[in-house]
């Protein structure tokens, strides 16, 4: 290899982020091994890492979908199921087991220190093995809570893995406090009794942000970190803190604290500066779709205990509903309320009632918090949207039957649907009229000429049309001109087919534009 080359290629990996720390000396051994070509194709990786020297491209799993996103200077290591293809035409650097093993191995040595408020370091772009503590305290299930509260005393951690016969579990100091403490239990009982089995894991190489997402959605505070099928370190909720004290962990961990709904509204004015900060950070549409989704999910949970506090649980079971962008995880901050109530099987009149109360009660809480009621009625605390199980079902039946254009648009809202709490699923909610969707030919034929009459903006001569008066005069309507008619498309083929799931915009707009949904932005784009 021509000198002038190798000390190109040097260059090239002392500038990317996963080899800060590396000696220059061990990186010259390293770039001894690249190979160099160009991806103008997707094909199987050459080997098992790389680093994108000009262009940018993504990584697809053995099922097709992207799990990574290669700008230039960045590095990504691939598995041999993968697929890498261009987003643009790429000039990569190929690397060898040795430089999969550098990646990232000064990133959390001795002198590594959180970064200083305010510098702008992105959750987005920072890896979770960049910020996880390493090794992990592990113990076996029969030692008791005694003796793994002295050692995580002693190694100043608030979390300790426990072996299981499935995969490992977790035990926090947070379970020492609510299921020991609290509940009277004896100190001398196994961490078995105590831990969260099986442990949700995060693979070393995934974003913070996507982290931080997973400890959203499971309302956790600690994730084992995975890699090559073993665990190689921990990541807190406090570590992502670290790097971005508003983040949506820190709203939602403000909303599971809230005593009070006025308390709930202040931990939400946080929200918008940093959905913000995501997008800044180079976001995408769905990540950030997915994040305020998982937040109003909290939001509602929370209410629903503070109304169960104050009015009483009202008996049996049930299901908090939501449908539109909550349900289907694409929601902006600036969003009305769609929600919706499965009542008790055979509650009577009483039950029906307290259920009302609850519902009535939920949505005024949040109407105060934020979430300005729908203009359609959309919501739990309408008769029309609280059904039992039954109800449901014959209401559902008749949306199908008679398909006129309003029961069209209704059953386009019902079967987003997603239970956001409760014991009733959406497969028992949804299942049996999807089935009767897929034999009747009318209510799909319905369907089909609702998706063509949706027509594109232009107008006469071709050209894109803006709207000519109103408060958005000079500005054209994508969604209703652009992403709507093909997610309408969309929802008459998943009607045909039989499946639950609606497209969602962002899917749409991939459709619509040939970009993946997983490249999409809504704001600027950063380099590396």
């Amino acid at each position: 290899m021509p000198p002038e080359v190798l000390a190109d290629l040097v260059d090239l990996l002392a500038a990317c982020r996963a080899f800060a720390g590396v000696d220059r000396a061990r990186l010259h051994e390293v770039a001894r091994d690249v190979e160099v070509g160009y991806l103008a194709t997707g094909e199987p990786p050459v080997r098992p890492a790389l680093v994108v020297m000009r262009g940018e491209l993504r990584v697809l799993d053995a099922g097709g979908a992207v799990t990574d996103v290669v700008d230039a200077g960045e590095y990504a290591a691939v598995g041999p199921d993968s697929r890498v293809e261009p987003v643009t035409s790429a000039l990569v650097a190929w690397l060898g087991d040795r430089a999969r093993s550098l990646a990232w191995s000064g990133a959390r040595d001795p002198a590594w220190r959180p970064p200083v408020q305010g510098t702008g370091t992105r959750l987005h772009a920072t890896p979770v093995r960049a910020v996880m503590s390493s090794p992990v305290l592990m113990v076996e299930p029969s030692v008791t809570c005694r003796e793994a509260a002295g050692l995580m005393r002693e190694r100043r951690v608030s979390s300790v893995l426990v072996l299981g016969r499935d995969g490992p579990g977790v035990l926090t100091d947070r379970d020492l406090r609510s299921r020991l403490v609290a509940e009277g239990r004896p100190a001398d009982t196994v961490v078995a009794e105590v831990a969260s089995y099986p442990a949700l894991v995060v693979g070393a190489d995934v974003t913070c942000a996507e982290a931080q997402l997973e400890m959203l959605a499971a309302g956790v505070h600690h994730l084992p970190v995975v890699e090559g099928g073993r665990v190689v370190g921990m990541v807190t909720s406090t570590d992502l803190h670290t790097l971005e004290a508003r983040s949506p962990l820190a709203v939602r961990s403000a909303v599971d604290r809230s005593a009070t709904v006025p308390e709930v509204a202040a931990a939400m004015t946080e929200l918008p500066a940093s959905v913000a900060r995501m997008l800044g950070d180079g976001a995408g549409p769905r990540e950030v779709g997915r994040v305020v989704a998982t937040v109003t999910d909290r939001v509602q949970r929370r209410l629903l205990d503070l109304a169960f506090a104050e009015l009483g649980r009202p008996e049996g079971d049930f299901a908090w509903l939501c449908f539109g962008s909550q349900a289907r995880r694409e929601q902006t901050v600036l969003t009305d309320q769609d929600t919706g109530l499965v009542l008790p099987d055979g509650g009577g009149p009483e039950v029906e009632t307290a259920w009302a109360a609850v519902a009535a009660w939920v949505t005024d809480a949040l109407e105060q918090v934020g979430y300005p009621r729908c203009r359609g009625g959309v919501m739990a605390s309408e008769p029309l949207w609280r059904h039992d199980l039954a109800g449901w079902h014959a209401r559902l039946a008749g949306l199908v039957h008679h398909p006129s254009p309003h029961h069209l648009l209704e059953s386009a809202i019902v079967f987003d649907a997603r239970v956001v709490t409760g014991s009733v699923t959406a497969a028992d909610l949804l299942g049996p009229t999807l089935a009767r969707t897929v034999r009747d030919a009318m209510f799909r034929g319905r369907l089909a000429r609702v998706a063509t009459t949706h027509r594109p903006p232009l107008g006469f001569l071709g050209r894109l049309a803006v709207e000519h008066r109103g408060e958005h005069r000079g500005q054209l309507d994508l969604k209703r001109g652009a992403l709507l008619p093909v997610a309408e498309q969309h929802r008459a083929h998943a009607r045909h087919v039989g499946q639950r799931r609606q497209p969602s915009y962002a899917v749409a707009l991939a459709e619509l534009t040939g970009v993946p949904d997983d490249h999409q932005r809504l704001g600027p784009r950063r380099g590396p």
